[in-house]
């Protein structure tokens, strides 16, 4: 890689550096294995999007970021005795409402609570999701819309839910 293409990446990585991180944290639940798949993801992508000619893609770095994180959750199934418990509560500011949100987020379906993160989190266009997650700007929407209603189920206190509210 020439000195002006490590520029490139350079500026690259400093603007979706936390991008990545935040994704692969959001998959994870936990910071010493979602700093690992952010890691393995950025040299994943150097390896396939290094050419001298290839274009930064962040629907590209996304789509690896979330296969390093799956692959580490993968890992973390399969042996779990190498691994410490170092899962830190989602919501470290301690306010209720983010912790419930977050916990309820990670009750969605994995589909949905990919799409949730990747558009409330990471501020992702609808276009950029669907490539990510392979899917028709259309399936995205679909999924967004009913995770809204899990989440909705979900933190709707029962007390409304038996009062019909």
């Amino acid at each position: 890689m020439n000195l002006e293409r490590e520029k490139e990446f350079e500026a690259f990585y400093r603007s979706e550096e936390r991008r990545v991180l935040r994704l692969t944290y959001g998959l994870l639940r936990d910071s010493g294995l979602a700093q690992d798949a952010a890691q393995e993801a950025w040299m994943r992508y150097l390896r396939y999007a290094g050419g001298p000619r290839a274009q930064f893609s962040v629907p590209l770095l996304l789509t690896i970021a979330r296969n390093a994180a799956r692959d580490a959750d993968r890992r973390r199934r399969r042996h779990p005795e190498e691994l410490k418990d170092e899962i830190i509560a989602p919501a470290q500011s301690g306010e209720p409402v983010e912790r419930d949100l977050m916990e309820a987020i990670w009750k969605l379906p994995e589909a949905e609570r990919e799409a949730v993160l990747m558009h409330y989190a990471l501020d992702l266009p609808l276009a950029e999701i669907a490539d990510v997650l392979e899917k028709r700007t259309g399936a995205v929407k679909s999924l967004l819309h009913r995770a809204r209603g899990h989440l909705r189920a979900l933190l709707t206190p029962e007390e409304e839910i038996s009062h019909g509210r």
